[in-house]
């Protein structure tokens, strides 16, 4: 890749609204940087002189002028600033998306008012509801405005002129993404597998220009540049239709045509430049650089009473001091009483453009769910530590390795890593799990060692339907799961229910006891030594 220093380009547009993502004026490139909070950047088009405008996280802006119109995602307001970042004001109490600025007017969807399009001066005066349309993604062009109805359930493309009036509807398809340019509007159509269509702003002559899922659509002299959602590459095709043609084995994020030049991310964490032909690809700003902390956690254990201390180290990267950001565990190393290597894992890979490991959340990258302890009950330690700690309900999923006696090695024990949330249970020799994916807890397992794999031995779910619940429970029978028990509990509260049908306080159950946590953190840690 060319990193020697490039001229300036010709940037023929003034403003490219590109839903909010980023925009180009001048020789400025304008972005919400995904590694600091989602704030608003700004850099020279050559990479240069790349600075923080502000410290709201910015999921929507325009640049018009030597102005900044944004939405503050900390309280969902309009918000406007100098293109240096200064006088920073606030312009509305309304709840916002969908900004768009034509000369002295913010055109906006009030989510306030049922996310209704509202209009204002760009100093906060004047304030007006046009109409009742609730636009699920807009487009401002000369004095009128054209939007997707399909938040207000009227299916179409409409226009409507400045001041609300003159209400027109264009065509029945439903787009997500749109952008009017030269007296068109072109758009992905969700009707066709948001295939990539046209139609003229006076509602004729609608059709397909390609079989390609159209997102991330620039309109520069003639040309569509877009992301094909079908293969994930950057392409550009005339406006007619012909001349498709692949740029870019790149997917992108965001996108935003200016002069003969493509400006580009991946996934946030490169921005990157290529020419409006694919070529002379480079990279303007790694905005990773500096944002990653790299973590060590080591601990020494004996794997039995008779045996020599080894060394267990786990290395990972963390980001800022927030508890609930997502970290990376990058690796697990072991070592015996000389030094020797008994175990190197490592976690890391490359995904698209950014190098990343085993996800948790930093309140778990202090230890990174090091553990060394015995998982299949044989008297030997064994290691696990996590493989994935996130996602809305912070369950804990966890890598293990087992001590091999007699080749005195690690092994993977790969079926390990499907026990979600793990509580061992020595004494039992069993492991108890609960939580997963989906809106909340279906069901509780418990594993045991068998035959070399972690298998369950025995299962409980539930639905619920009408306000009766519906128990099922199972046990593995000569290698296969079998019903021993089908319960309905008519009426009351879930933990009413569980008493009633006896998993309370059932033997094997025991439903009360916090060994069955659906939410992983240090507090399980008690439950994994």
């Amino acid at each position: 890749m060319d990193t020697s220093p490039l001229s300036p380009p010709v940037i023929t547009s003034e403003v490219v609204n590109n839903c909010g993502d980023c925009a180009l004026q001048g020789s400025r490139l304008y972005y919400a940087n995904s590694y600091d909070n989602g704030t608003l950047y700004s850099m020279n088009t050559d990479g240069s002189d790349n600075r923080k405008l502000n410290d709201d996280w910015t999921p929507w802006f325009y640049v018009s002028g030597d102005r900044i119109y944004y939405q503050n995602g900390e309280d969902g307001k309009i918000y406007a600033m100098n293109t240096d970042g200064s006088g920073q004001q606030k312009l509305s109490d309304d709840n916002s998306g969908n900004i768009n600025v034509t000369g002295d007017r913010i055109y906006y969807s009030n989510t306030d008012d049922d996310f209704t399009l509202y209009s204002m001066n760009t100093d906060g005066s004047d304030r007006k509801k046009l109409n009742g349309d609730n636009p699920l993604y807009m487009n401002v062009v000369g004095d009128r405005i054209y939007y997707s109805g399909n938040l207000s359930g009227s299916k179409g493309i409409y226009s409507v002129k400045t001041d609300g009036t003159d209400r027109i509807k264009l065509t029945d398809d439903s787009p997500y993404r749109m952008t009017v340019a030269d007296g068109w509007v072109y758009y992905n159509n969700e009707d066709d597998d948001t295939k990539l269509y046209a139609i003229r702003t006076d509602g004729s002559d609608r059709h397909k220009l390609t079989d390609d899922s159209g997102l991330n659509i620039n309109v520069v002299d003639n040309r569509i540049y877009y992301t094909n959602g079908n293969d994930n590459k950057i392409y550009s095709i005339n406006t007619d239709g012909s001349d498709r043609k692949p740029l870019s084995n790149d997917t992108a994020e965001w996108l935003v045509v200016g002069g003969s030049r493509i400006y580009y991310t991946i996934t946030g964490a490169n921005i990157y430049y290529m020419n409006i032909d694919g070529g002379d690809k480079r990279l303007l700003a790694d905005l990773r650089s500096g944002v990653y902390k790299d973590v060590t956690y080591e601990i020494s254990a004996s794997l039995r009473k008779d045996m020599p201390k080894y060394r267990f180290t786990a290395t990972g990267m963390t980001q800022g001091a927030d508890e609930w950001v997502a970290g990376y565990i990058m690796g697990l190393e072991v070592f015996d009483e000389k030094g020797r290597s008994l175990l190197a894992a490592d976690f890391s890979q490359t995904v698209l453009d950014e190098v990343i490991g085993n996800d948790a959340y930093n309140i778990m990258m202090d230890t990174m769910g090091l553990h060394v302890t015995d998982i299949n009950f044989d008297g030997y330690k064994d290691v696990i530590i996590l493989n994935s700690f996130g996602g809305a309900h912070a369950n804990t999923w966890y890598d293990g390795w087992l001590w091999n006696p007699e080749t005195w090695l690690f092994v993977k024990a790969e079926s390990f890593t499907d026990i979600c949330n793990p509580a061992l249970d020595p004494e039992k020799k069993c492991i108890y799990s609960t939580g997963g994916s989906g809106a909340g807890n279906r069901g509780w397992n418990i594993y045991q060692f068998i035959d070399g794999e972690f298998k369950v031995t025995n299962s409980l779910s539930y639905n619920e339907a009408n306000g009766d619940y519906y128990f099922q429970e199972q046990k593995l029978v000569n290698g296969e799961m079998e019903i021993v028990r089908d319960d309905v509990i008519e009426g009351g509260s879930f933990d009413d229910a569980l008493s009633v049908a006896g998993y309370i306080n059932d033997d094997l159950w025991q439903l009360d006891n916090p060994r069955w946590y659906g939410v992983g953190g240090h507090q399980a840690d008690q439950w994994l030594e």
